[in-house]
This record gives structure tokens, C-alpha cells and sequence, in this order.
């Protein structure tokens, strides 16, 4: 099998699920928010655009148990379907991201919202950016939620459902006592104040530097894991 083309062909078979399916999702949401302005007479901004995010949330934590044993059964290196699998995501989130701006200027520039005031593909703050850097922003974001579950399922692969209780537990942890000592010496107003000054594009670009950490964590779990 050729390498990282050979990969790419093997996520890319299952098109019901990588480019149909979150799509059908998302037009659903879509649909359903245009009915309720149809009717609404009011501007509207809905959250429904985050449907496609989360579903690259969902597939990364999927993709190691649907693709990885059936890789590796074919002798493919696992840095080859490490590789492969950024690519293919790249490549996808690139595109979805293109689309979504597209689609948010035809919202905002070419309809006036659909026609009755919708705000579903160009929202504010996001919309702050000019068109490169909203198209950074939804790339960005929808990387960062697949590596993220990508992650979490190397954890799964590498451990088993002891290590992953395991990493939940300290996760948990971790945030109760951050929590508590946010409250104890009164620093919400100080971290509320920085996140108000962060631009979308900081925003993303933020996301980036913790995608490159998923990354090397989950090649680090994958080139340890078993089948």
C-alpha cells in the first residue's frame, strides 16, 4: 500500500461519514432555525453552526477504533497512518472551513440573513475577521476538536478503559482545584478581562498550539498501542 495516499484512501472510503453525514447535519440544523425566523419576525443569531464541530469531535474519537486496527493489519507503519490521518483531516477541515465562509457571505452580504434577519453562518466575532482569517478560525477549530478526540480514543487504544477512567479522574481533578483556586483568591474578573481582549484569530491560533500537543501525545500512545 502506498503510504499516505493509501491512508488517506482508507478514511476517505467511508464518504457517508467524513463529508456526507456532517453536512446532513448541519443543513438539518439549518433548516430547523430557518423555520423558526420564518416565523419569528425578529433578528436571530443561533448556535447550530457548532453541529459540525462537534461531529469532528465525535469522528476523532471514533477514527482510531474504525481505522487503526485495519491499518495496522496491513502492515502500514503507524507514523504512516498518523500522517495520513492529519492529512485527510487537514484537507477536510481546509475545505469545510471554505465552504462555511462562503456560506456566511452569502448570508451577510448577498440575502440580509435568508431574508428574515437568520445569523447562522456569520456570527459575530467570528465575522470580525476578514475572509482568510475566518477561514482559519472554523479550520482551526474543527482540527482541534478532532485531534482532541483523536487523543482521548489513542488513550482508549493505548490503555484500555482503566487509563481512560484513569485520565477522566485526573482531568476532574485537575479542574475542581483549578476552580477552587480561581474562586479562593478571586482571579475571575482577571481571566474574564483577558479573554474579552482575545481576538478570534488569537483565539485560533491559541487552539492550534494545543492541537500540535494533541498530536504528539497521540502518536506518542499510538506507537506504543496494541491491537
Amino acid at each position: 500500500m502506498n503510504r499516505l495516499p493509501g491512508i488517506m484512501k482508507i478514511h476517505l472510503q467511508d464518504k457517508w461519514g467524513w463529508i456526507i453525514l456532517p453536512w446532513v447535519i448541519l443543513m438539518i440544523s439549518f433548516s430547523v432555525n430557518l423555520i423558526i425566523g420564518s416565523t419569528s419576525g425578529v433578528e436571530i443569531y443561533t448556535g447550530g453552526l457548532a453541529s459540525i464541530h462537534i461531529y469532528m469531535l465525535v469522528a476523532g474519537i471514533a477514527s482510531v477504533a474504525q481505522t487503526f486496527p485495519f491499518a495496522i493489519s496491513y502492515s502500514v507503519r503507524r507514523k504512516d497512518y498518523f500522517l495520513g490521518t492529519l492529512a485527510t483531516i487537514a484537507i477536510i477541515s481546509v475545505g469545510s472551513a471554505i465552504i462555511l465562509w462562503a456560506l456566511g457571505y452569502i448570508e451577510s452580504e448577498l440575502t440580509g440573513g435568508w431574508g428574515m434577519k437568520l445569523h447562522f453562518f456569520n456570527l459575530p466575532y467570528v465575522s470580525d475577521s476578514n475572509g482568510i482569517g475566518q477561514i482559519w478560525i472554523q479550520a482551526a477549530t474543527m482540527l482541534h476538536l478532532f485531534f482532541l478526540g483523536f487523543a482521548i480514543s489513542s488513550i482508549h487504544r493505548r490503555f484500555g478503559k482503566t487509563g481512560l477512567y484513569t485520565f477522566f479522574l485526573a482531568i476532574f481533578i485537575i479542574m475542581t482545584v483549578s476552580l477552587f483556586l480561581l474562586s479562593f483568591y478571586d482571579r475571575w474578573t482577571v481571566i474574564g478581562d483577558w479573554l474579552g481582549d482575545v481576538t478570534a484569530i488569537e483565539a485560533a491560533s491559541g487552539l492550534s498550539l494545543l492541537t500540535m500537543i494533541y498530536l504528539l501525545f497521540s502518536y506518542s500512545m499510538l506507537r506504543r498501542s496494541t491491537l
